[in-house]
């Protein structure tokens, strides 16, 4: 029987104290009828901070090649230890591939939709599997699935810089410029600020939120992006993680485009947790001016 669940560092709690926070704003008329699925650790560190909100719990754990059902049996047996057995369901496979088939590889459903969606993922975003990069289609994939209840939810997303594609980054901040530049506004400054920042946190706080707003708009929800976080994890590990309050529109059949406007996503500012203390910073970027 193994007993050395994964552990995390103090940065890492109070991320889980933000999204605790960000729970209560938007769900205190719901707490403890909450429906979680994401990807917890097999020390439940999360889901054990917000057992009380929650009335069940998916789970998904892929494991360690050859050794998948160590990492699984970990988790059930903390869910057994902290009484939180009998909220449990665990699907066993990549949450990517479960995302995109609906699936475990039991052949286990997942039965949407949730009031959280946490994607906790201890890599980045742009890997590549055959040509396509699998884990943003499993993202938009989210809001698919979530808009056949049309119901209201919270989506955490956590990465790390690994593997950022450039060639992505580039071409959805031509997209942006343009949009900007329509506006009449100092896009073009703005922009390259960005581009040109020494840090790879400056971009993905502008290319997550504008993708997500706009998979999101896809299937019919518009996003209150809150403040993005970045912080080290576990052998130093450059994480950051974003929060969304993701609304249901059906007032057209058409989508709509997403409510959040750019320059909110541009000049809100982001929260760095330094040795467990969090504070606000713009990493000296311009905003964007109004028109």
């Amino acid at each position: 029987m193994r007993k050395f669940p994964q552990k995390f560092t103090q940065n890492k709690q109070v991320v889980r104290d933000l999204q605790c926070e960000t729970i209560t704003k938007y769900f205190s008329q719901n707490l403890g009828t909450l429906t979680y699925f994401g990807l917890p650790s097999s020390s439940l560190d999360d889901v054990v901070q917000w057992s009380a909100f929650l009335r069940s719990i998916t789970a998904v754990e892929r494991g360690v090649n050859s050794k998948e059902w160590e990492r699984q049996h970990d988790l059930e047996l903390q869910a057994f230890k902290h009484g939180l057995f009998d909220k449990l369901t665990l699907l066993r496979g990549d949450i990517d591939d479960i995302l995109l088939l609906g699936k475990d590889l039991l052949g286990t459903k997942v039965v949407f939709p949730f009031d959280i969606v946490s994607l906790d993922y201890s890599g980045g975003l742009f890997y590549l599997t055959d040509g396509e990069m699998k884990r943003l289609k499993a993202i938009d994939s989210v809001f698919q699935h979530q808009r056949v209840a049309g119901r209201n939810f919270l989506f955490f997303l956590s990465c790390n810089l690994d593997a950022v594609h450039q060639g992505e980054l580039n071409n959805t901040f031509a997209n942006i410029r343009t949009n900007l530049n329509r506006r009449g506004s100092n896009g073009n400054e703005v922009l390259n600020a960005f581009l040109k920042h020494p840090m790879e946190e400056a971009r993905l706080k502008l290319y997550v939120p504008y993708a997500v707003n706009h998979f999101a708009a896809k299937s019919h929800f518009h996003c209150e992006t809150q403040d993005v976080i970045f912080y080290t994890g576990n052998l130093n590990t450059r994480m950051m993680a974003f929060r969304f309050f993701v609304k249901y529109d059906p007032r057209t059949t058409v989508p709509r485009e997403p409510r959040e406007r750019l320059a909110q996503i541009i000049n809100a500012p982001l929260i760095e947790i330094v040795a467990g203390r969090h504070n606000v910073t713009t990493l000296g970027l311009p905003k964007i001016r109004s028109s």
